[in-house]
């Protein structure tokens, strides 16, 4: 559902942690064609690199090149892009597959592959996807035949795996499939650098989108003149633009994952600022894991998978909240909760959360098609 080289989300995080538990991750780029040179004129082109050990991202090329989120692929397109595939794995001599589907896009690629190789399909439902503006109606509606095609369903939040089973109460009945919760993490180790800022500094790293509350930051910003306001990521909705206005924030724009600690480990403050909304109360915020490996306060929106974490989290119902809530956590002394965030993340770190993953599909692998068993 994301290019491996824009934002470091979910998708990298688990190709990268179980790539480390021993498996050979192949990362399925969704720009199928963009990236080439050239467009495909005739049939499909497949590039496959290495990435890292045991991590590779396989590039294809169709005709169209359709916009991934656009529109679901024609059955052509799906044996395309599912015959690619199949070369890459014959190129690897890989003999047992796990399909990792986060995405309804690849719906028809992965039962093609289902039917040729026995494998194991795995939906990973992470985000709400009818609360995308820019989400066609066709994908989301696709999203029941993934989950009925899988054998096993994770969701990344139980607010989402609630809504979801009110929507499909037949996924409460299904006693053939795997349900699961595995939540977002934080590379722990990547935020661990910290250093002395002499000023008050109050963060937001993510997606500066239509969720975003530009009220609850702009009162916030207002009310704690002191703090210097940094809000890193790509600006996706214009509204945004109003907060350049305010002498104490700043727009930073897209700032590489490598580079990310260098900033959010000097926030005193880490901001999850969302609009309370069916998207939002379904999500399960990396930044907020991230924002624990530092062991900063957290002033959130008030979202039921944040609100588990009381009390290391101060939440917010207002803008005005939001800003009281902030002046609050600027005058946090106590050492106590940081270090009791630091201990949390560490529990919710992404190797913690993919050594489960790993384990469903083991289990799911020793019963499944064909009798398959997992290599180490």
């Amino acid at each position: 559902m994301t290019d491996w080289h824009t934002r470091i989300q979910r998708a990298q995080h688990f190709a990268r942690q179980l790539a480390a538990l021993g498996h050979r991750c192949f990362y399925l780029n969704p720009n199928l064609g963009r990236e080439f040179p050239q467009p495909s004129l005739v049939g499909p082109k497949l590039a496959v690199h290495e990435l890292e050990k045991n991590v590779y991202e396989v590039h294809i090329a169709l005709p169209r090149e359709p916009v991934f989120h656009h529109r679901l692929l024609s059955a052509n397109e799906s044996a395309a892009v599912a015959g690619a595939l199949e070369e890459t794995l014959a190129r690897f001599q890989s003999r047992r597959l796990v399909i990792l589907s986060q995405f309804p896009l690849w719906n028809q690629v992965a039962e093609l592959l289902r039917q040729r190789r026995g494998a194991v399909l795995v939906s990973d439902c992470h985000d709400l996807l009818s609360g995308f503006r820019r989400m066609s109606a066709e994908i989301i509606a696709a999203e029941e035949e993934l989950f009925q095609q899988a054998e096993i369903l994770v969701f990344s939040a139980k607010s989402l795996l609630e809504k979801k089973r009110a929507e499909l109460p037949w996924l409460s009945d299904d006693e053939g499939k795997t349900l699961a919760i595995v939540p977002n993490g934080a590379e722990v180790s990547h935020f661990q650098w910290s250093a002395d800022s002499k000023q008050r500094i109050v963060g937001y790293a993510g997606s500066l989108d239509e969720w975003f509350d530009v009220e609850a930051v702009r009162a916030a910003a207002l009310a704690s003149p002191q703090a210097q306001f940094v809000l890193l990521g790509r600006i996706e909705d214009e509204k945004v633009l109003a907060l350049q206005s305010l002498p104490n924030v700043r727009l930073y724009g897209e700032v590489p994952y490598d580079r990310l600690p260098t900033y959010v480990c000097e926030f005193d403050v880490g901001l999850i600022p969302f609009l309370v909304n069916p998207l939002t109360l379904a999500t399960n915020p990396i930044k907020l894991y991230e924002y624990f490996a530092c062991g900063m306060p957290v002033v959130s929106s008030a979202l039921p998978e944040v609100a588990a974490y009381q009390p290391l989290v101060y939440l917010a119902d207002s803008a005005e909240q939001f800003a009281a809530q902030v002046r609050l956590a600027l005058e946090e002394q106590d050492p106590q909760r940081r270090r009791d965030r630091r201990e949390a993340a560490q529990h919710e770190s992404w190797s913690v959360r993919a050594a489960k993953l790993s384990q469903l599909m083991e289990q799911s692998c020793e019963t499944g098609p064909g009798g398959l068993t997992m290599e180490p």
